[in-house]
């Protein structure tokens, strides 16, 4: 399966970074691959986690090439990891994220989590929530909320990114 892990790429807490990268880690060691926006903070730390253990990943950039990938957005290039340049910019490439995605995993975050999350809800994706990781997670409970009153879909919460993590296994049951 396909698990998108959704985030800013501002964040820099240690703590939460350390469960990013134990989260990438984690989706390499269940045969998942990971998608990320390309970019850095948690994504590029569950990016590293993921290469440390041998995973596969691949980003959605929003640039259209790999130059204006490093020179425009500022993004690296990560060795045996491969790049889909989208050409679509931000937010543009969150859709394309999200779509080839099985599941995602939101961490932190800010409108571009947000917009990630949303499509995931409206895709019917399974959706895990790293509690206690900032940002949009903290208002991720009142949205789901509202949402439900038209459609039903499960979001899962966790503080424990081995617990968040088993979405790639099957449907969280926390």
């Amino acid at each position: 399966m396909n698990i998108a892990v959704c985030s800013s790429g501002h964040g820099d807490d240690k703590e939460i970074l350390l469960k990013s990268r134990k989260i990438g880690s984690l989706i390499a060691k269940t045969g998942n691959i990971l998608l990320t926006g390309g970019g850095t903070g948690y994504p590029l730390a569950a990016l590293m986690g993921n290469i440390g253990s041998k995973g596969k990943a691949a980003c959605y950039s929003p640039a259209k090439d790999k130059e204006e990938h490093e020179s425009f957005f500022k993004f690296s290039i990560i060795e045996g990891v491969d790049y889909i340049f989208t050409g679509r910019g931000i937010p543009g490439r969150n859709y394309d994220l999200v779509y080839n995605s099985g599941a995602i995993i939101i961490i932190g975050g800010r409108i571009g989590s947000l917009n990630e999350f949303t499509a995931a809800f409206a895709l019917n994706r399974k959706i895990g929530i790293l509690n206690g990781s900032g940002g949009i997670v903290k208002v991720i409970p009142e949205i789901v909320d509202i949402c439900q009153l038209e459609q039903k879909r499960t979001v899962h919460y966790s503080e424990d990114p081995k617990r968040t993590d088993s979405l790639s296994v099957q449907v969280i049951s926390i």
